[in-house]
């Protein structure tokens, strides 16, 4: 059976550079993956080195900035050009920031929705029409529990993966009809270096983003708001980025993927609370009743 061919976004640490390392490393062989970065002479490193033998046989890296068409179409191209087909798409580059809302400059808004929704959608766009033509493709947007579940810090990163999770949910049943299955991931805190920098803790993100906020009166009701409960915030635990690997192989393999997968349980719980309350009263009382 021919390789499936895997773009990847975002894969110089976390999540992307796992998912990247467990397709590669498939003991059958089933993955090519074009696993993508910003800037090679920076990021690169760490990725090079774990995958060893893989390299340039299973796991090719490749420069992309999802802010630039001109990188896009370049690998793109490369793909088509190689390969005749992109198989699977991964979306998962995304970038954050722990500004408080009132005070943060308009440009932060404008970064992070440049890399987190309006990336994902310039990568969709241009993988789309092969995929139509082959009648066969997947699209899996690495988004967030934080694209259901608003949290009151971190605004601008919350507002753009709800944009993923409104664009993916648009086009997922025309898409459908050319056998291209969009899925949207759902994980919550999960061990990256984006994540530790705040904290090694569940909540240590937030609350840290929350001592931040300029203001004594709004510091201490966010902070507040933000300690009282773990699994209401974002779940109870911090997940490895190799669970959230494996279940993008498992979603990519699947013949016929769901629309949304959380990554664990605890997130399972709190989807389900978001999703079977039309009025979204309870996920505003979950806040309140602390």
């Amino acid at each position: 059976m021919a390789s499936q061919v895997v773009l990847i976004t975002g894969c110089s640490q976390g999540i992307g550079k796992e998912a990247a390392l467990t397709l590669a490393r498939d003991p059958q062989r089933r993955f090519k993956v074009y696993a993508t970065m910003r800037n090679l002479e920076t990021r690169q490193a760490d990725l090079k080195t774990e995958a060893g033998s893989f390299l340039n046989d299973t796991l090719f890296i490749r420069e992309l900035d999802v802010t630039k068409q001109d990188t896009i179409d370049k690998i793109v191209k490369e793909i088509i050009d190689n390969d005749g087909k992109i198989d699977v798409l991964v979306n998962n580059a995304a970038v954050i920031c722990a500004n408080w809302w009132e005070t943060a400059p308009m440009e932060t808004y404008y970064d992070i929705m440049e890399a987190n929704y309006f990336g994902s959608v310039r990568m969709t766009k241009a993988v789309v029409p092969y995929m139509k033509e082959k009648r066969c493709g997947r699209i899996l947007q690495v988004a967030s529990i934080l694209g259901f579940h608003a949290i009151p810090v971190v605004t601008q990163y919350v507002a753009s993966k709800f944009a993923l999770e409104g664009f993916s949910e648009s086009i997922a049943p025309p898409l459908r009809k050319f056998n291209v299955w969009v899925s949207v991931i759902e994980p919550g805190c999960v061990k990256t270096n984006m994540v530790e920098q705040f904290g090694d803790e569940p909540t240590s993100i937030w609350i840290n983003a929350a001592r931040e906020i300029p203001g004594e009166e709004d510091r201490k009701i966010v902070t507040d708001l933000v300690s009282f409960d773990p699994e209401v915030v974002t779940g109870p635990v911090i997940q490895e980025t190799q669970e959230v690997a494996k279940l993008i192989q498992d979603v990519m393999l699947s013949p016929k993927p769901d629309y949304r997968y959380q990554t664990s349980q605890s997130i399972k719980k709190m989807a389900k609370k978001r999703f079977i309350d039309p009025s979204g009263n309870m996920i505003i009382n979950d806040w309140l009743k602390g």
